[in-house]
């Protein structure tokens, strides 16, 4: 007996043959519907919907050839079988009812193990057909759940990684997926002081799985970089919180690299990427950094490392970061495009346009119209060395609305702490919570790091700044750097934020002081102008930026010391006590500080 219970309609005109048809169908545990006629037939068939139909030809009214020839022009979302039961056994007969739909042909009169064996057979097929029905609406809405969950994923991936930075004028790229998404993920943010941070990160695999594994970087690599962090810091943060998250067969290989215009460094963290390179002007590779690190989410905190590669740049150029489905595009002979492959499309011209169109064509000519078998991306960074392109940072000198209020915070870092805190960004990003010196965020950050910096390089790990001025200095600056902190063991930095009013005028002083020996800044500024007019000054910059930026600096003690004077705005105008606070154009109401 088959454990699918069938619905058959019998038509028969004669009551003996419909009820021992009935007979051997309910003994094999099947439901029946009778019908006389091929009219009532056609008509049982519309009203009982049944999976299995047997019938006779020779009937009054309608007979069956007739019968099914009606049943199979009615719509229908299922195949119902059709068993001629007829007396009429010559050849024609049999060829006719099969021709106008019939699907098989008994003729009477037929053994009941016939009969049984028939039904159980359709009943199989039957069974087959409404499993496969029942995986088709399964598909059906498994592929719906899935375009929704790709609409609503693209939607989301779209609005975290196109970020105002990826349209900024220095920055070409392209992203071409091996499926709907793409795992390469690439961001880029200006940090205070407009440094540029770049990255391009690539998942493990392609799809939306890549994708997701990718996703979780954009929100620390954004944050991190608006709040003025170093990128060793960015690296560690990033693999910290992948590592975290991701199963242990995931990890994302990635490339940062921190471009600052204004000091003519490049600095790069490259973790399981092709090489990135740096083309000059003649279209040669004049630098690049390999792989130096593990990909991201692979080590522990304690054996990771954030260690950067940074160098001084003399000529303007193009940084060129790409992942491995760039250098391992196929073509239709299984070739990879390689390394040199790209170096070649990149030498072709000496106008980044050109390059970065150069690069996308010959990747596209490369493939030859076919797919490639990994997400394909690169980001190309026009480098300008003429630092008359910045934008400029003039103190912002907008009416404030509103009292300000007297506010104060002191500050003191040891050894230790100086050893393992960024100070530079942990200190702003509480400063800048107060709602009058937000605007202020990209100047406050020039100042107060380049009278930290110095505070902390000449002052406690004497340093000195000439040493920039050698071939391969900045890089030796760096290492001696990094050993001295790492060896720092006394010392304090002292720092102190007044904020006040004077009449009209709202003004902060930054004070700082290290225990150090200080430096000569007096003979720094007497050599500032000759270097700059020479073109070959790669220190001194930042205390004339401080300068220029602040009111007032005052440097003290043998160096040791230094006071500064910021106008945090030139006009307060103060607001009516029984009205409502009226706002700037920076959005700050009131008297409210935080």
């Amino acid at each position: 007996m088959s454990s699918h219970r069938l619905t058959i309609l019998i038509v028969d005109d004669t009551p003996t043959n419909a009820k021992q048809l009935e007979a051997v169908a309910h003994k094999l545990g099947h439901a029946t519907i009778l019908a006389g006629n091929g009219e009532e037939a056609v008509a049982k068939f519309q009203s009982g919907k049944p999976d299995l139909v047997i019938m006779d030809i020779m009937m009054p009214v309608m007979d069956g050839i007739t019968a099914v020839q009606h049943i199979r022009a009615l719509p229908s979302e299922k195949w119902t079988p059709i068993i001629f039961f007829s007396a009429l056994d010559q050849m024609q007969d049999i060829v006719r009812g099969l021709e106008v739909g019939g699907d098989d042909y008994i003729v009477k009169p037929a053994s009941l193990q016939i009969l049984r064996a028939k039904i159980n057979s359709y009943a199989r097929v039957l069974s087959l057909q409404q499993e496969a029905q029942t995986n088709a609406a399964e598909l059906r809405n498994w592929r719906l759940d899935a375009e929704e969950q790709s609409r609503l994923g693209a939607h989301v991936m779209a609005r975290l990684t196109d970020a105002a930075g990826l349209r900024d004028p220095m920055i070409r790229h392209f992203n071409m997926p091996a499926d709907t998404f793409s795992g390469d993920l690439l961001c880029a943010a200006r940090a205070p002081g407009e440094v540029l941070n770049v990255l391009l990160a690539d998942a493990t695999g392609h799809g939306l799985a890549a994708a997701l594994t990718a996703m979780p970087l954009t929100q620390a690599f954004y944050s991190m970089t608006t709040k003025g962090f170093p990128l060793p810091s960015i690296a560690e943060e990033l693999n910290r919180k992948l590592k975290a998250i991701l199963p242990s067969d995931r990890f994302v290989a990635a490339t940062l690299a921190s471009i600052d215009v204004r000091n003519h460094t490049v600095e790069v963290w490259n973790g399981g990427n092709p090489n990135a390179l740096f083309i000059n002007a003649h279209g040669e590779v004049s630098m690049q950094w390999a792989s130096a690190h593990p990909p991201l989410g692979i080590l522990p905190d304690k054996l990771f490392s954030g260690v950067t590669e940074m160098v001084v740049f003399h000529e303007a150029g193009d940084l060129v970061l790409c992942s491995d489905g760039l250098t391992e595009a196929e073509d239709p002979d299984g070739a990879w495009l390689g390394i040199q492959g790209v170096r070649d499309c990149l030498a072709s011209s000496n106008d980044s346009d050109q390059r970065f169109t150069s690069l996308l064509g010959g990747v596209e000519a490369h493939l030859a119209g076919h797919a490639g078998r990994d997400d394909i991306s690169a980001m190309l960074v026009s480098i300008p060395i003429d630092r008359r392109f910045l934008p400029r940072f003039d103190t912002l000198t907008h009416a404030h609305h509103g009292h300000i209020s007297e506010w104060r915070m002191d500050l003191s870092f040891g050894a230790q702490e100086l050893r393992y805190i960024d100070v530079v960004p942990a200190v702003l990003g509480f400063v800048t919570q107060v709602h009058a010196l937000k605007p202020h965020q990209g100047s406050l950050f020039l100042i107060f790091s380049e009278l930290f910096n110095n505070a902390l390089d000449h002052g406690l790990l004497g340093l000195g700044s000439a040493t920039k001025n050698w071939i391969g200095g900045f890089e030796q600056y760096l290492q001696q750097r990094s050993e001295r902190l790492n060896g720092l063991r006394q010392g304090r930095i002292d720092i102190s934020f007044l904020l006040h009013q004077e009449e009209t005028r709202a003004l902060l002083d930054i004070s700082m002081t290290d225990t150090g020996l200080g430096f000569d800044f007096e003979q720094i500024q007497n050599n500032t102008a000759t270097l700059r007019a020479e073109n070959q000054m790669a220190f001194g910059r930042g205390i004339a930026l401080v300068k220029k930026l602040c009111e007032q600096v005052v440097y003290s003690g043998s160096g040791n010391k230094v006071w500064a004077r910021y106008l945090v705005s030139d006009q307060i105008i103060e607001d009516d006590d029984n009205g409502p606070a009226r706002t700037d154009p920076a959005g700050n109401t009131g008297s409210e500080l935080f």
